[in-house]
């Protein structure tokens, strides 16, 4: 038995070990640095940038005439080589079919590219909402520390007074239950913490655990624009939208250049005979098909361009709403940067004093050191919320 009891020690303290060395490999970086990462290693970065690698490739498909025939022909009643000729043939559509085509590749390069401005707007969202969720996690789980052993101290003190007959059981009832509830709160705060840090990481595509760079105060968003109360209709996924017109457009012409005649021409030559050449025209007598394509790409075009109005309007609203919650949270935050911190410090000292001095007792003190960790951990949701309020508006106002 004594052996197991050992093993079972050595392995517990084996594991906190590695535990130890798994978060001392945790990396903490500013906002700034984690993006700079994040748009060097994100998959979805990169594969986008692979499709406007694509599609610039598929320029050189512009011009693509039909495979070149070659015949070997003789007349089997003749079999001497006078009657032996060799005919190669090539057909081309109308040059301008070729330029329409060529200008259509260089639309889908272009589309390509704004998809992918389209892409890194919403990664810099992405990480800049977890990077900020990160850091109001961290402070939470510092308050909720504080506060922990507080009421840990407190525990013990009631627990030594109800032992001793000085307290009934409803204070050790009382202490118990807040040193509970704080605990389920820490252990919530480190739950979001862990999970923020793990989004950070797949954001950014790292092997090691990502956090903020650790500090007193909470970092402060920044907008990235001066804000007005309606939208310009600048955000990215609005050019991706007309990028998409323009496509529909240049699909349009190739469809329109396709209805004009193919050129032809063929080249035959024997041993005895002069060479001979033919060149004509193909013309579309039945055009039906084309005419089809013609408007299925007018109503693609159609369709792209109430898209792009529903998303406008969508974006307005969702600008108007986030402009007034910026609005009501920055409110907030000026509140608590300056009276609420203010008087949240100087709950804490007075309460402290008055405790040294014998003035109050610990019961009165614990109430009053709580109220001023609520308030604190009132100003860090608040800090979040603006936080994230400008992370949105970041994301709907960036050119």
């Amino acid at each position: 038995m004594n052996n197991i009891k050992w093993l079972v020690i050595i392995i517990c303290n084996m594991v906190v070990f590695q535990s130890g060395k798994l978060n001392a490999q945790e990396i903490n970086k500013s906002l700034s640095e984690c993006i700079e990462i994040a748009l060097k290693n994100n998959l979805q970065i990169q594969s986008a940038e692979l499709d406007v690698q694509q599609a610039k490739a598929l320029q050189g498909t512009a011009f693509n005439p039909e495979k070149t025939g070659i015949s070997y022909q003789q007349d089997p009643l003749t079999p001497d080589w006078i009657d032996k000729k060799v005919s190669v043939t090539q057909t081309f559509e109308f040059p301008t079919v070729y330029t329409a085509q060529g200008q259509l590749l260089k639309q889908e390069t272009l589309l390509a590219e704004t998809s992918k401005r389209v892409t890194l707007n919403e990664l810099t969202k992405e990480v800049s909402a977890a990077y900020f969720n990160s850091c109001h996690a961290l402070q939470t789980v510092r308050l909720l520390q504080q506060q922990d052993s507080l009421y840990s101290d407190f525990l013990q003190r009631a627990t030594l007074r109800f032992k001793t007959g000085e307290t009934n059981q409803l204070e050790l009832m009382n202490a118990q239950n807040r040193h509970q509830e704080n605990r389920l709160q820490l252990n919530k705060a480190n739950a979001d913490l862990a999970n923020s840090q793990l989004l950070l990481q797949k954001l950014l595509n790292v092997s090691v655990p990502l956090g903020p760079i650790e500090g007193g105060k909470p970092e402060r968003a920044v907008l990235s624009s001066p804000l007005e109360r309606k939208l310009e209709g600048t955000a990215p996924i609005l050019d991706y939208y007309s990028q998409q017109q323009n496509v529909a457009k240049a699909q349009i012409s190739v469809e329109k250049n396709k209805l004009l005649p193919d050129i032809f021409g063929s080249y035959s030559f024997n041993d005895t005979k002069l060479p001979g050449f033919q060149i004509g025209i193909s013309v579309p007598l039945f055009f039906g098909s084309n005419r089809a394509k013609i408007k299925a790409a007018q109503i693609r075009k159609a369709q792209i361009d109430i898209e792009r109005q529903q998303t406008e309007q969508a974006l307005q609203n969702a600008y108007s709403v986030q402009y007034n919650e910026y609005l009501k949270a920055k409110e907030s935050l000026a509140y608590y940067e300056t009276a609420g911190i203010v008087q949240a410090g100087e709950i804490a000292q007075t309460a402290q004093t008055a405790y040294n001095l014998g003035e109050i007792g610990y019961m009165e003190y614990i109430q009053n050191m709580q109220t001023a960790i609520a308030i604190k951990l009132q100003y860090v949701d608040a800090m979040n919320e603006y936080n994230q309020s400008i992370v949105l508006l970041n994301y709907l106002i960036s050119p």
